[in-house]
């Protein structure tokens, strides 16, 4: 399915890096917020350059990060990607202790000159904020009423949808393969793909199923209704608050079993397995909607040529017809072949959200 993306450090990465060994912030658009103290991935991978070049020991950048914290979360790509730089393995630990401690968005606080840093400010939303343990499952239910009840409160509409292919062998470096384009109609409940052009490419007779290479299907819908769903059985976990882009969100932690998942792995049209997952969402606690979904397969047979499955969807309102929906606006999936150390990795980005006319006739294949 969809994981997070993982962007390269441009030229600015060594004015990144000074002002990090200064101990200065960079600002972010003018603004003072306190989360412009963490580091930021790139911030982070230009460290991670500069410490290969010998123009920073390792020891400073695991300072730098229990000084200032992280102002991302800590996926398996990211960690993936490190490691692929050679990163000193003090940092991959430190980064995987702040992620099992649920300090992913959450800046440490060392006493310094000045005495210890201060707490951070309270979450915007009242229903963040009176959020307690004894509130959990009533939360939880609604959250999980609104997913189920999700793709019925869609309209029929159009969209765009533009897919970005790479690859690697690992530990090689990402490289572009192709991308595919898509006209993706929403209606009866239902999505429907009509492929317009691949690698650059106008096309009439592809379609999603005899499309060749990494492909992923769900995102308006089917994985948040699967996920909630009560036979689904998924175990979920409260993992507290969290700042999300420029929304206050409540984060959960969940696991299925493989005995009542729904979550497909195909491979090469020959054979296709149901796999456990585990993963975690991010909620809006105003509308109860999810506005992160990570996810991650689990326990893959040692026989199935896929070794490692990750996705990732974002929502946020679009306008459709004068009216806003929550809608998908990007996606990712990493796929690992296991025999070959091939990496595959998709980036999707949803644009152009318009209302499916009534003179529009599409015939469903």
């Amino acid at each position: 399915m969809r994981t997070r993306s993982l962007r390269l450090v441009h030229a600015f990465g060594a004015w990144v890096l000074a002002g990090l060994l200064l101990g200065k912030t960079l600002p972010l658009q003018g603004q003072a917020d306190p989360a412009a103290e963490r580091l930021t991935e790139e911030q982070l991978l230009a460290l991670v350059t500069s410490a290969k070049l010998g123009e920073v020991p390792a020891s400073r950048i695991v300072e730098l990060i229990r000084k200032k914290g992280i102002a991302f979360p800590v996926t398996d790509v990211f960690l993936l990607e490190l490691q692929t730089r050679e990163v000193d393995p003090a940092v991959l630990d430190l980064l995987r202790e702040i992620r099992g401690e649920g300090k992913d968005f959450v800046a440490t606080k060392p006493a310094g000159a000045n005495g210890p840093l201060p707490e951070p400010k309270p979450p915007a939303t009242a229903v963040a904020a009176r959020l307690e343990e004894a509130d959990w499952p009533k939360f939880l239910e609604q959250v999980r009423e609104k997913a189920i009840a999700y793709t019925d409160e869609l309209p029929n509409f159009i969209c765009t949808q533009i897919t970005q292919r790479s690859a690697r062998y690992f530990p090689g470096g990402w490289r572009p393969l192709d991308n595919f384009v898509a006209e993706l109609s929403y209606f009866d409940k239902k999505e429907h793909y009509k492929i317009l052009s691949v690698a650059n490419q106008a096309t009439t007779t592809t379609t999603m199923e005899n499309l060749s290479g990494t492909r992923s299907t769900g995102e308006f819908g089917s994985s948040l209704r699967s996920l909630f769903d009560p036979g689904t059985r998924a175990v979920f976990r409260l993992e507290g608050r969290e700042q999300t882009g420029a929304r206050e969100t409540i984060r959960l932690g969940y696991q299925v079993a493989r005995e009542t998942s729904s979550r497909t792995i195909s491979y090469n049209n020959e054979r296709t397995i149901i796999t456990a997952y585990r993963g975690r969402c991010w909620i809006d606690p105003e509308s109860f909607q999810v506005v992160r979904l990570e996810d991650k397969a689990i326990a893959i047979p040692e026989d199935f040529p896929i070794t490692r499955s990750d996705g990732a969807i974002d929502y946020d309102l679009a306008d459709i017809g004068g009216r806003k929906y929550w809608l998908p606006v990007r996606a990712e999936v990493l796929l690992v072949e296991g025999a070959a150390r091939l990496h595959t990795r998709n980036v999707i980005e949803f644009k152009k959200y318009r209302k499916f006319e009534a003179e529009v006739r599409i015939v469903p294949d």
